[in-house]
């Protein structure tokens, strides 16, 4: 899952980028503008994005608070511990909050689909469907480093485990 998902991110960006570098040749050098590639390029951009969000939450990039970790915690792997944890079930808790709208948003869309202004046959309800489903992988990928996160605080915590330095 995790490869998919960073060969779905990977190719998004170099297929926007193509679309953009596109559009600008049109519009500057061709002077020949079209529309459909921009709104594609905004479309695209928004679905790699957050195919990428759910990405980085796997590879953990972007969510941590490392400068907080790093100084007042230094030496001490029980405090890392319950800092990483801490960490992580207050990103699930907000992820859980913000995954009820989102659910709703997308029960909207495929109830009610959305039709592009320029392009009268696209279906933009596939975003705010997207939208939920990056958001639910979000959550999978935070559940997953909880369990790891929260078993190094209880392996800490047991007798003969490593104490802190004082």
């Amino acid at each position: 899952m995790q490869l998919a998902e960073g060969v779905v991110g990977s190719a998004g960006l170099v297929l926007v980028t193509l679309l953009m570098f596109a559009q600008v040749l049109n519009r500057y050098l061709l002077h020949f503008e079209i529309m459909v590639l921009g709104d594609l390029a905004l479309y695209l951009f928004v679905f790699f994005m957050l195919v990428a969000a759910a990405f980085t939450t796997w590879r953990e990039g972007h969510i941590a608070v490392d400068y907080f970790r790093d100084r007042a915690l230094k030496g001490r792997p029980r405090g890392i511990a319950i800092h990483r944890a801490s960490l992580v079930v207050i990103s699930i808790a907000l992820t859980c909050v913000f995954l009820s709208p989102a659910y709703k948003f997308m029960l909207r869309a495929i109830r009610y689909p959305e039709w592009g202004t320029l392009v009268r046959w696209f279906n933009l309800s596939w975003l705010h469907i997207t939208l939920f489903v990056a958001a639910a992988l979000i959550l999978v990928h935070l559940l997953v480093i909880a369990r790891r996160d929260i078993g190094a605080v209880i392996r800490n915590y047991r007798p003969g485990s490593r104490t802190e330095k004082t």
